[in-house]
């Protein structure tokens, strides 16, 4: 559910923290993760090619940015 993605920490795959779920928002072409909390804030498609793995056990989201948002 994506109540169970809020709060979770977003991690780019170099292990970088880049922030914390904030809201995921969906526009008509797909969910987009909102992610604050870091230097700025994130605007990330939830596609499996920008977010490989979710792991709510840890706590964490693994973020590979599209290019153009890092």
């Amino acid at each position: 559910y994506h109540t169970d993605l809020i709060g979770l920490s977003v991690v780019d795959t170099g292990g970088v923290t880049l922030g914390r779920i904030a809201a995921i928002q969906n526009h008509g072409a797909g969910d987009i993760l909102e992610v604050t909390g870091g230097a700025k804030a994130l605007l990330i498609p939830f596609t499996l090619a920008a977010v490989p793995t979710v792991d709510l056990s840890a706590g964490r989201v693994i973020v590979d940015l599209p290019e153009g948002l890092d």
